[in-house]
This record gives structure tokens, sequence and C-alpha cells, in this order.
């Protein structure tokens, strides 16, 4: 298992790290479908209720967009982009369609369906209206059962439930 240096924080603001911590990229838990924080990160740890073969009970899952590997082996260390951003960049047009989309993200060092998933959800997100209008019809289930599927569907719960009250 490959170790290293974790600074950890609750600002919101800009940090003024330790000379120590900024040899090294952030690492940002900040759960949900899209990463907010601002300034530039290394892994970002994106749910604390995953699961792995063989652990019980709950994992964090992480997008590591540094070849940390090579970074504790001494090489230079290559920034990754987030599947954000790749999602941005496919629906511009800029890594192809089809299987070489596929063939490229792989060769770049990306994980294919992850990223084309992040596009499918893009493609596929309907307005918060249009959510709101199929939670009163009770299409998304109730309590927190509604505010899992809602966060996994890349739509905000507390944004969705408050245009449900407002319509109702």
């Amino acid at each position: 298992m490959l170790c290293g240096f974790v600074y950890f924080s609750f600002a919101t603001a800009k940090l003024h790290l330790p000379a120590v911590a900024q040899r090294y990229v952030i690492w940002v838990a900040e759960y949900g479908p899209h990463c907010n924080y601002g300034s530039n990160y290394g892994i970002w740890q994106h749910s604390s209720t995953g699961s792995v073969p063989g652990v019980n009970g709950n994992c964090d899952l992480d997008y590591a967009y540094i070849d940390y590997a090579g970074v504790i082996n001494k090489k230079q260390p290559v920034t990754r982009k987030n599947p954000d951003e790749l999602a941005a960049e496919v629906l511009n047009g800029q890594w192809g369609n089809g299987v070489d989309r596929q063939q490229r993200l792989t060769a770049a060092g990306y994980d294919y369906a992850v990223v084309q998933e992040k596009v499918n959800r893009l493609l596929n997100h309907k307005s918060v209206d249009q959510i709101a209008c199929k939670v009163i019809r009770g299409s998304w289930g109730n309590g927190k059962e509604r505010i899992t599927r809602l966060k996994q569907a890349g739509y905000d719960p507390i944004q969705i439930q408050k245009r449900v009250n407002q319509l109702l």
C-alpha cells in the first residue's frame, strides 16, 4: 500500500499552507457528483458510503488526479484532470467519439467508464423543475431513499426539496 501526506482542514477560504504542505497537492473531501473546490487538488473524495468487496461497512471513494506512485518513486508528478473536466472536454468534441474516444481516454490513463458516465449524466440532466415535478409524483421515493437517489443521479436534494415545497 502506498502512503503519503495529508493536510487536514475545514477551511472554506484559500489556504496559507505550511511550507511542507505546499509541495503537495490538496486532497478534497466533498461528497456529491461535482467537486466545487476552487483551487488545485490531487485527490477528490466524492463519497464516504462506497463499498469494496471484502470490506465490511462503508468505504471512502476517491479519484486521484496525480501519479502518486511516480511522486513516491521521485518521478515528476503528472497532474490529472477530474472526470467533470474531461466530460466537458468530451462534450466540446476534444476526445472524439465511440471507440476512438474510449481508446484515447484509456491511452491517456483515464477510466473511460467514469468519464462516459459523467458525460451521460450531463446529457440526461433534467432541470430542477422537471425533477421536482417527478418527486411530487412519487417517482424518486421518500426520505433517505429519495436523498440517496437524487445525489447518485447528480442532483442537489436540498435544492430539489426547496422547489418541491414552492410548487406545493
